[in-house]
């Protein structure tokens, strides 16, 4: 069902997305023990000129793993949700105070495992319907910040983040998008630049005002 206010660009782009992603219903289900499994969420958000940005987060310095790296919301499976993409939700909720009923559901693209902690990422795309007071939940998320989805392909931000690995002796040169100041790079940019190869299978997204858009939870 369409928001009546969606202008008819975005109402196709969107049309158009949806067709390249998977149902969420498609997903598996993880078993009620299975502590490998997460799930995050792609939040599209509406602009005042037209446009759309894509959400993201920067975890606290705080957290245990991944500290203070650029996120989508999301989190652990946990035996209380019924799917990944209810546990994407619920993290979504408490990381940045977007409850479930304010997420129009797209899809779901193919996830992946995280280097450092091996746990397996699923992720769904979802259009934030309104304007929620984004509310950040100071025990996991430092800062919330949204990226022109134009802005993600732009050469001007494209570079590199040089991070070791556990065990390793040496540092390497990862791929990355740097933008206000922020740094996506592992898992997160991995879905950024799949979810940007999505879309830019489309013709129509020149038509959409969005050029050619170009790893960490």
């Amino acid at each position: 069902m369409h928001d009546a206010s969606e202008i008819p660009e975005i109402r196709r782009f969107l049309d158009g997305l949806r067709r390249k992603l998977k149902a969420p219903e498609s997903v598996a289900v993880p078993a009620p023990d299975d502590k490998s499994a997460a799930a995050v969420l792609v939040p599209l958000m509406r602009r005042d000129d037209g446009g759309l940005d894509v959400l993201y987060t920067r975890r606290s310095d705080r957290l245990a793993s991944h500290r203070g790296q650029v996120a989508f919301p999301g989190g652990r499976f946990d035996r209380r949700d019924t799917s990944l993409l209810a546990s994407a939700l619920r993290e979504t909720h408490e990381e940045v105070g977007i409850a479930p009923d304010q997420i129009r559901v797209i899809g779901t693209f193919p996830g992946r495992r995280t280097m450092a902690t091996n746990i397996s990422v699923t992720p769904f795309v979802g259009i934030v319907e309104g304007d929620p007071i984004l509310t950040p939940d100071p025990k996991e998320v430092a800062d919330i910040f949204r990226v022109p989805l134009e802005a993600l392909s732009d050469p001007r931000y494209r570079s590199s983040y040089r991070w070791k690995r556990p065990g390793q002796s040496t540092e390497s040169d990862y791929p990355a998008i740097h933008y206000g100041g922020q740094v996506i790079w592992g898992l997160t940019y991995s879905f950024t630049q799949t979810f940007l190869e999505l879309i830019h299978d489309r013709d129509s997204i020149r038509r959409h005002r969005h050029p050619p858009l170009t790893n960490s939870k």
